[in-house]
């Protein structure tokens, strides 16, 4: 029989999240080799998520839920570690979680809040469990749009208190993310590594908690994308019939990360920022 192997997702409860999770959990019911790891920060939506997966036909001992708190690196080290700890190969890693927040805020590390989130936690994960991917496994790393209309500088982790929005600093975690995907994608040849864009998402990180919001209501969110309409995007990465690498999913095709992305100036300090933290962790 072959060895079981592992599909994750982290932020398993929001809109996308809870969309990967059943997607995960179709699977495997159909291959009772693959075990979903759902990770999550909120015990109490955990429990709701079992409410979705067990009734397409999970039992408790069919998957697991993992409570991780991604601002925190402590917390990413011990989720790293506890993966580690079921000496299961890693056949999907869907790095999900994201973030908005209504003011500057940094972690225990000093690392603005968006930046931790959205980008620090995911890329210290992934270095971290490599060495645990199957043979062609499979990496993805949700971004957004917004990646393309800001910039980052040597400060990026920082952030930038005196002029903080919201979307921009989100924008920024983003584009911090998909410059790593794209350095990733060139450093490990043997696996696939990929980014998803899902679109606007009609998700509770749109609201701005401004008087705006109910103008946007009617205006707005008229046109984005229901979660399960940006899953397309994810299954697509996730089966990558054409096993490409380095190149942004969206639900109806992919292309290669943009060039401007690809060779940003500084997507060597930032693979050095997440590989020398990485060091210092003892397995």
């Amino acid at each position: 029989m072959r060895e079981k192997e592992l599909l994750i997702v982290t932020g398993a409860t929001g809109g996308l999240g809870k969309a990967i999770s059943m997607y995960f959990a179709s699977l495997a019911v159909e291959d009772r080799t693959l075990y979903p790891i759902l990770c999550c920060r909120n015990k109490d939506k955990a429990d709701d998520l079992r409410e979705y997966v067990e009734p397409l036909g999970l039992s408790r001992s069919d998957y697991e839920i993992f409570l991780t708190d991604l601002s925190s690196t402590t917390s990413v080290n011990e989720l790293a570690l506890r993966i580690k700890s079921l000496h299961m190969p890693i056949r999907v890693l869907v790095n999900n979680a994201g973030s908005m927040f209504g003011s500057y805020q940094t972690n225990a590390e000093g690392i603005e809040m968006s930046m931790a989130v959205n980008f620090y936690s995911s890329a210290r994960l992934t270095e971290m469990l490599t060495v645990d991917m199957a043979p062609e496994g499979s990496i993805i790393n949700v971004v957004s749009l917004v990646r393309k209309y800001t910039d980052i500088d040597s400060d990026f982790l920082k952030g930038y208190p005196n002029s903080y929005t919201r979307i921009n600093h989100y924008a920024k975690s983003k584009l911090a993310l998909s410059i790593f995907t794209a350095h990733m994608a060139e450093r490990y040849p043997n696996l696939y590594i990929n980014a998803v864009d899902p679109g606007v998402m009609n998700t509770k990180m749109l609201k701005m908690d401004r008087w705006y919001d109910r103008l946007a209501d009617y205006l707005f969110r008229p046109f984005t994308l229901q979660p399960y309409q940006s899953l397309g995007a994810v299954m697509a990465a996730c089966e990558n019939t054409d096993g490409v690498s380095g190149c942004v999913f969206t639900k109806s095709k992919y292309f290669p990360m943009e060039n401007k992305i690809k060779n940003h100036p500084l997507k060597h300090l930032i693979l050095a920022t997440i590989c020398n933290s990485v060091e210092l962790v003892t397995y």
